[in-house]
C-alpha cells in the first residue's frame, strides 16, 4: 500500500468508509444502550439514589457470568495490536466477532470506566480481515490496510485525524523517511478522512447526540508567572502519568491472577457503583463529561478535584484488574486534566497554558508517543498551544525514562498498546488463542 495507484486510493478510502461506518454504529447503539439504562428506566423510577449501585452490581453479575460461559472479551488494544501485526489478521471465526460485540458493550453500558477503542478496533479489525479474505488480498497489504483501519478508529473516536498517523511516523526512524513511506503516510491520512465522513454520516442518524471530547475555553494569554511555571508542570504531569502506568501494571498483575472471574466483576461493579454515588465523574470513560466537569471545577473546592482525578484512576484500574475490559485513554484524559484543574486552582496563572502542558506531559508518558499525544490534543486544546504541548509531552516523557523510576515502565500495558510487539510465529499465536479459549 506504497504506491499512488487507482486501487491503493480506493482500497484506503474504502477501507477508512467501512471503519467510520462500523464504529459510528457501534458507538451509536451504545449511545441508545446507555439512554435507556441511565435515564429512561431511573426516571420511569423516580430517580432513586442507589440506582448506580444496583444497575453497576447487575452488571458485574451479567459480565462476570459472560466471562465464566463465553471467555475475556473484548481483547485489550495491546492483543489486539500485537495479533494484526504479527500475523496479519484478526479472527472473525467460531464467533469470535460477535463474541468482542458483546463483551465490548456490557461493560460500556453498565457504565465502567473505560474507553471503547478497544472494542471498536476489533470488532473493525475482524470485518477488516473478512473483507480481505473475501477479496483475497494478501499479508503485507492486510497488515498496511489494519494498521490504517487501527489509526482510523483512534482517529474518528477521539476527533484527532492526525493521531493514528502520527503513532506511525513517531516509529519510524524520520532520519530514513523514503518515498514510498511519504505515499504510504498520504494513504493513511486519505483513510482517516474517509473515516470521518463516514463516521460522522452515520452518527448524524442517532438521536441524543452531544458535545463529547471537549473542555471549557480557557484564556491563552501568557503571563510572566505562568511561564515560570511551565517546567514544573511539566515534571508533575510526568510523574503523573508515572503513577497512572504504576496503577496499570498493578491492575494487570491483579487480573492475570484471577481464578474464578465472578466474585471480581461484582465487587467491581459494587465499587464502581458506590463511586457512582458520589460522583457521576466516576460513571464511563469521562468523553461525555469533560466539557461539563471543566466548567463546574470552577465551583469545587482542591480537595474536591484532587478527589475526582486519583478517584477515576483508581476506579479505572479497578475495572482493569477485574475482568471490565476495555481501553483507557479517555480514562487518562479526564484524570490528566481533573490533575490540571486542580493545579491551576493553586497557581491561578496561564490556565490554558498550565494546562495544556500537563495533559500533555501526564499522557506523553503514558503513550510514550510525545508527537502523537500532541496530534491527539490537537483540536481538543487551542492551535496555538500545539508547539508547547509537543515540548511538554517530549520533556516529560524524556524525564521519565532518563530517572531510574521509568525503567519498569518499558514493560507496562500502555506502552504494549503502541508499540511492536516482539516477533513470534502464526503456529505459536494459534496455541496460545487456542489455550486462552480453554
Amino acid at each position: 500500500m506504497n504506491k499512488f495507484t487507482g486501487t491503493s486510493f480506493a482500497y484506503s478510502g474504502g477501507l477508512g468508509l467501512v471503519v467510520g461506518i462500523v464504529a459510528a454504529l457501534f458507538m451509536g447503539i451504545v449511545e441508545l444502550g446507555n439512554h435507556l439504562l441511565w435515564q429512561i428506566i431511573p426516571r420511569a423510577l423516580g430517580n432513586p439514589f442507589i440506582y448506580p449501585l444496583l444497575i453497576c452490581t447487575l452488571g458485574g453479575v451479567i459480565i462476570g457470568f459472560f466471562i465464566e460461559h463465553v471467555g475475556k472479551y473484548p481483547k485489550l488494544l495491546s492483543e489486539t495490536m500485537t495479533e494484526s501485526q504479527e500475523i496479519g489478521r484478526l479472527e472473525y471465526k467460531d464467533g469470535q466477532l460477535l463474541f468482542n460485540v458483546l463483551g465490548a458493550m456490557l461493560v460500556l453500558l453498565f457504565g465502567a470506566s473505560v474507553s471503547p477503542e478497544a472494542g471498536v478496533m476489533i470488532i473493525v479489525g475482524g470485518i477488516v480481515t473478512f473483507l480481505c479474505d473475501r477479496l483475497k488480498i494478501g499479508v503485507p497489504q492486510r497488515k498496511d490496510l489494519l494498521e490504517f483501519a487501527s489509526g482510523t478508529v483512534l482517529g474518528v473516536l477521539f476527533t484527532a485525524p492526525l493521531f493514528g498517523v502520527g503513532s506511525v511516523l513517531e516509529q519510524d526512524n524520520l532520519r530514513n523517511i523514503t518515498e514510498s513511506k511519504l505515499k504510504r503516510y498520504v494513504l493513511f491520512i486519505f483513510a482517516t478522512f474517509t473515516g470521518f465522513i463516514g463516521y460522522l454520516i452515520t452518527y448524524s442518524f442517532f438521536p441524543n447526540q452531544e458535545q463529547v471530547f471537549a473542555i471549557q475555553r480557557m484564556s491563552t494569554d501568557f503571563s510572566w508567572q505562568g511561564l515560570l511555571l511551565v517546567l514544573p508542570t511539566i515534571v508533575i504531569g510526568a510523574f503523573f502519568g508515572k503513577l497512572f502506568l504504576w496503577m496499570q501494571d498493578q491492575a494487570h498483575m491483579v487480573n492475570q491472577r484471577i481464578k474464578r472471574p465472578m466474585p471480581l466483576t461484582i465487587t467491581a461493579g459494587i465499587l464502581l457503583g458506590i463511586f457512582g454515588l458520589f460522583s457521576p465523574y466516576f460513571l464511563f470513560s469521562g468523553e461525555h463529561n469533560l466539557l461539563s466537569f471543566t466548567r463546574q471545577s470552577e465551583n469545587m473546592s482542591l480537595l474536591v478535584i484532587l478527589l475526582i482525578a486519583f478517584g477515576k484512576i483508581f476506579i479505572t484500574m479497578v475495572c482493569l484488574a477485574c475482568n471490565w475490559r476495555g481501553g483507557t485513554i479517555f480514562p487518562m484524559i479526564f484524570a490528566s486534566i481533573a490533575a490540571a484543574m486542580a493545579l491551576i486552582k493553586v497557581f491561578p496563572f496561564s490556565a490554558g497554558l498550565l494546562v495544556a502542558v500537563f495533559t500533555a506531559s501526564a499522557c506523553a508518558v503514558i503513550l510514550k508517543r510525545p508527537f502523537a499525544t500532541a496530534c491527539l490534543f490537537l483540536f481538543l486544546f487551542p492551535v496555538q498551544l500545539f508547539l508547547w504541548i509537543w515540548l511538554a509531552g517530549f520533556l516529560g516523557n524524556l524525564l521519565i525514562e532518563k530517572l531510574p523510576i521509568g525503567v519498569p515502565a518499558k514493560k507496562s500495558t500502555a506502552a504494549k498498546d503502541i508499540k511492536a510487539p516482539t516477533k513470534v510465529s502464526p503456529s505459536e499465536e494459534l496455541r496460545s488463542r487456542r489455550n486462552r479459549r480453554k
